[in-house]
């Protein structure tokens, strides 16, 4: 993809002299300069320091071919023997490392799957022939396998025999005991001693595939024989590796002998203390030939010495530091200007050397203009990324409006259809937005694109919202979406990063009010900031005693005796007051704090009911479902341990769920439903006849009541056609053998129209408003 002429290249103006222009310059100046001066002063000069060097090297030549040079010798060939043992000691560790990393990777793939999740929690007890078959064993190149449930018991134990796949009980149940307790979410790995034999191993919690839940351990392990071993390392015979029991003492060994070395270095494991070394014997060849062609050096170097120093200094000087000399003028230009390159006319290896070098820095620089057009523009859509929009338009003070388009659905889109076909339609849709001097196009996540606004253009965004919004003609069809956006705008010069903010509170202000366009004003951002701190205030709340329960009771239309009571959450703040639930409700929800608010709802009207009875026996209590909390995977779990902890009757209880709550996932939903019924838990739904409810619901769902909204109640009264349909839904759930509840009853007719309607159960102002349940109890005695 081209560079965008429109971003400003980062060495614009900077020197562009010749590349050969600092080499002529520098050897002019070389000229003017004694050949023993260095270029800050004869105290600096290489020159010189070579030839003392050389000087005081050649007084001691004697004595040193006696008795210093081998000593040094030795010392250095054994120091490089150190280096060349800890080298290939770090190649052969990340040669391990690199497998123990690929079995990790392995293990992951098989921990972070829903269907391992299923079987290990004992829900898909066909899992293991499908996935533990020898082509897993072979495709992973691994020994070993085990999955425990949750509670650590194991649910298989496999290993690989040759072309069969036989049991491992004792063996992975060792492996097992090898691992920290608990596991890390992140898993462990390492190299562990089970009975004498050495394995690779790598285990991780198993969760479902979107990272939630909790069941057991993913286990895989590979036997390091000395086979298995000799496979993994890149030794190119140059050493030979295999493992041992550390010394003694647990540390690192370094051992010489007459013709090879040998080094030790402990391996880490899972958990504890090391408990294998990692043992090389690196051949001693460098040391060997060095003492032999030591003694014939002895003669040769006496002979030679004062000959090869001045033969030696003219040379230096002039192939080689002139070069240099040049060479370092050359790289502090490049510091200064990137175009700039050494002088490369020199036909030795230096300027093999020079040459290299301007290859590199030119590679560098191409590579550096690839990976800048990666972070500035999009691959997919080739509009600019956040932060080359960022680059773009943070000095422009003509940017006048921010439009952002997000998709909604797109992972349920991307499931349905493909990547390939939310590719092709994210390209679609950029396409539509156009890219002009005026208008910038930018993709800023996944799902949304941003159109920037210069003045003098302006946009309407109800229609660009609209055009966008017409029919796509893709290869499958024609595809209509429904687009969420969020609009700013300034008639003066704003900031391009406030503007942005300002449409993204405008967008969540769209999504939140299932609007399609949000305009940003002032009353946005303080509805965030208000949001925000509802968000942190909320935090707490609950041992700040600011939570507490209204209940509103539920009696029976033709007695009037109370049958039950509906919890209300209320929240009183200090500062705030009294906060409504439709306001706190839905930040706890985005928040993630419905979780703490939901179970502290449910404990807290099942303790208050449970110690009404004493004064109401009959007493029964419902309690209303979040949404979110209905999507738990646990969530009918953590009802029934709540019931058992405060010792709390199942009957005692009834939920109270939407459509709108179940709609989001019926399978899931259903599935608490009737596990929680089973256990005695009534179930109700709540706000029938809202919106554009379905009489199917009463049939497909597994319920015990019928809430009728008030809306349905209050048009049943007034018109023909709904009173109709409200007889005939208290009818259908009479068939069914479901109770009726009618919400929202402010007045005697309308509870005599539902006595002659047939409906069971009445609420609302009519029969009591919502009290603290002390107060409901003294006024029904």
């Amino acid at each position: 993809m081209p560079k965008p002429a429109s971003l400003p290249d980062r060495h614009q103006g900077q020197d562009s002299t010749p590349a050969g222009g600092a080499g002529t310059r520098m050897t002019q100046v070389g000229r003017r300069r004694w050949w023993w001066t260095g270029p800050d002063g004869p105290g600096q000069s290489l020159r010189v320091q070579v030839l003392i060097l050389l000087g005081v090297l050649a007084l001691p030549t004697l004595l040193a071919l006696l008795v210093v040079i081998p000593a040094l010798m030795d010392t250095r060939f054994r120091q490089i023997e150190r280096e060349q043992v800890a080298q290939y000691s770090q190649i052969a560790r990340e040669d391990l490392i690199t497998e123990e990393e690929r079995v990790s990777l392995f293990t992951l793939n098989f921990s972070q799957w829903t269907s391992t999740f299923d079987f290990s929690v004992g829900r898909n007890p066909g899992f293991e022939a499908d996935a533990f078959g020898m082509s897993t064993f072979m495709g992973g190149r691994v020994d070993y396998a085990g999955v425990t449930a949750p509670d650590g018991q194991i649910v298989t134990a496999l290993r690989r025999d040759g072309s069969q796949v036989l049991p491992a009980g004792p063996t992975v149940r060792a492996l097992l005991a090898q691992l920290p307790s608990p596991l890390p979410g992140e898993g462990a790995q390492g190299i562990v001693l089970v009975g004498a034999r050495p394995y690779l191993m790598a285990a991780r919690p198993i969760t479902r595939d979107d990272g939630s839940g909790r069941g057991g351990v993913m286990l895989f392990a590979r036997l390091l024989s000395q086979t298995a071993l000799g496979q993994l390392m890149h030794s190119s015979g140059t050493f030979t590796a295999q493992l041992a029991q550390l010394p003694a003492e647990g540390q690192s060994a370094l051992t010489f002998r007459p013709r090879e070395v040998i080094g030790i270095s402990a391996l880490e494991a899972p958990v504890g203390p090391p408990q294998l070394g990692l043992q090389l014997t690196i051949p001693r060849a460098v040391h060997l030939a060095g003492q032999d062609t030591l003694w014939q050096l002895r003669g040769v170097i006496l002979l030679v010495t004062l000959t090869a120093l001045l033969a030696f200094m003219v040379f230096l000087n002039r192939r080689v530091l002139r070069v240099l000399t040049r060479y370092v003028a050359d790289t502090q230009r490049i510091a200064r200007d990137p175009t700039h390159r050494l002088e490369s006319s020199n036909r030795t290896e230096l300027g093999v050397l020079a040459r290299t070098i301007n290859d590199l820095l030119d590679h560098l620089q191409g590579r550096e203009a690839q990976l800048r057009e990666r972070v500035l523009r999009d691959e997919l859509t080739g509009a600019y990324s956040r932060a080359g929009l960022a680059e773009l338009l943070q000095e422009d003070t003509s940017v006048r409006s921010a439009l952002l388009i997000e998709v909604p659905r797109l992972q349920e889109l991307s499931g349905l259809y493909g990547n390939a076909f939310v590719d092709r339609l994210i390209r679609e849709l950029a396409d539509r937005l156009g890219n002009d001097d005026q208008h910038v196009v930018g993709r800023i996540s996944s799902g949304g694109l941003a159109l920037i606004t210069r003045a003098p253009a302006q946009i309407d965004p109800a229609q660009m919202l609209t055009r966008l919004e017409e029919p796509f003609a893709l290869r499958e069809g024609e595809v209509t979406l429904k687009l969420v956006a969020g609009y700013s705008e300034s008639i003066y010069p704003v900031p391009f990063s406030a503007l942005l903010r300002q449409a993204s509170l405008a967008l969540q202000h769209a999504i939140d009010q299932r609007d399609h366009l949000g305009v940003f004003d002032e009353r946005m951002l303080r509805r965030s900031q208000y949001g925000h701190t509802l968000e942190t205030q909320l935090q707490g709340a609950a041992q700040r005693q600011e939570l507490s329960l209204m209940y509103q009771p539920i009696s029976d239309v033709d007695t009037g005796r109370w049958v039950a009571v509906e919890a209300l959450l209320r929240w009183q703040h200090p500062l705030l007051g009294a906060v409504p639930p439709g306001t706190f409700i839905p930040v706890a929800e985005r928040s993630g704090q419905i979780y703490q608010l939901g179970d502290w709802a449910l404990q807290t009207a099942l303790r208050e009911t449970e110690a009404a009875r004493a004064l109401w026996p009959e007493a029964h209590v419902n309690v209303n479902v979040s949404p979110v909390q209905l999507l738990m995977p646990d969530y009918a779990e953590r009802v029934l341990q709540t019931l058992t902890d405060l010792q709390v009757s199942a009957h005692l209880l009834t939920v109270e769920v939407t459509e709108s709550t179940v709609m989001q996932d019926v399978d899931l939903a259903c599935r608490h439903l009737r596990k929680l019924r089973e256990a005695g838990v009534r179930v109700a739904l709540d706000d029938f006849g809202s919106g554009h409810s379905s009489l199917s619901l009463l049939t497909d769902l597994p319920l015990d009541i019928v809430k009728l909204d008030r809306s349905f109640l209050r048009e049943g009264a007034q018109e023909t056609a709904r009173g109709a349909l409200l007889r005939n839904t208290i009818r259908l759930a009479r068939d069914l053998q479901l109770s009726t509840v009618a919400e929202g009853v402010e007045d005697a007719g309308m509870l005599t129209l539902l006595r002659d309607l047939g409906c069971d159960y009445a609420q609302g102002y009519h029969i009591s408003r919502p009290d603290h349940l002390e107060d409901l109890l003294s006024l029904r005695r």
